[in-house]
């Protein structure tokens, strides 16, 4: 079967914390992530400090502030690593014999995400949480923008895709009408239900239906390749630069 990856979903940028060269200074923040990761399974995010983090990471809190100068910072930075992962998720092959309509790409692409989402309740809380920082919600949305701004491309790598006026504004807009479903979903029941992440999926095709044909051709499998490499430099050149945000906290992503 004819699979390929997608390489137009890249993350962006780390943002957050300072990037130690040293494997000391390596080896402590990953020590304050990995701290952070394991106190937010246990307690509700407003109750953590970063003293707390600190402690629980055996590192100095001077040195845990030099790293992460605030609470929202450390935060902000495991949120950076959960991108991360769940953007390998996404970029799995996707096999070429499974697809027959437009729909079928956007599902399954839609369902690696709710399933990797339900599958970490630290990403849950940092993401859809209602107790969500503003820093994070910002990296939230630049991520959103990033994957929107590559998903006509990815999904020209399997249909000849027809022009669309500013896919990059509209595909972020379907990502942030299912964002909203799940956050509610989150809010009321804890993860995203079957019946919740129905009706995402349901909102979001209908709304890309105002600006995609209901039918549009499906590439042969021998030229996926070509459009693959095509479609990995171009996202590639339209790559945005990180802004870094400032650290402060607030409330509830994808």
């Amino acid at each position: 079967m004819a699979q390929i990856a997608d390489k137009n979903s890249a993350p962006p940028p780390p943002v957050s914390g300072r990037r130690p060269a040293q494997k000391r200074g390596q080896a402590r923040v990953a020590a304050l992530l990995d701290a952070a990761d394991a106190l937010l399974q246990e307690r509700d995010i407003n109750d953590i400090s970063l003293y707390d983090v600190a402690h629980a990471a055996d590192v100095p809190p001077t040195s845990a502030y030099h790293f992460f100068p605030t609470k929202e910072s450390i935060f902000l930075g495991l949120a950076e690593r959960y991108l991360q992962t769940m953007h390998t998720a996404l970029d799995a092959p996707i096999d070429h014999d499974a697809l027959e309509h437009w729909h079928d790409l956007v599902a399954l692409r839609y369902h690696r995400v709710v399933d990797y989402f339900n599958g970490s309740q630290n990403a849950l809380k940092l993401f859809l949480g209602l107790a969500l920082q503003s820093d994070v919600r910002r990296l939230d949305f630049q991520d959103i923008d990033t994957l929107a701004a590559g998903t006509h491309k990815s999904m020209d790598q399997f249909f000849e895709m027809p022009y669309v006026r500013d896919p990059a504004f509209k595909f972020s807009v379907a990502f942030s009408i299912y964002d909203g479903i799940w956050a509610a979903s989150y809010a009321r029941h804890g993860y995203i239900t079957p019946k919740y992440a129905k009706e995402g999926l349901r909102a979001a095709l209908a709304y890309m239906s105002t600006f995609l044909p209901n039918t549009i051709a499906l590439r042969a499998p021998e030229s996926k390749a070509q459009h693959a490499t095509i479609g990995s430099e171009l996202a590639a050149a339209a790559q945005p630069s990180a802004k870094r945000p400032a650290a402060r906290s607030r409330r509830a992503m994808r």
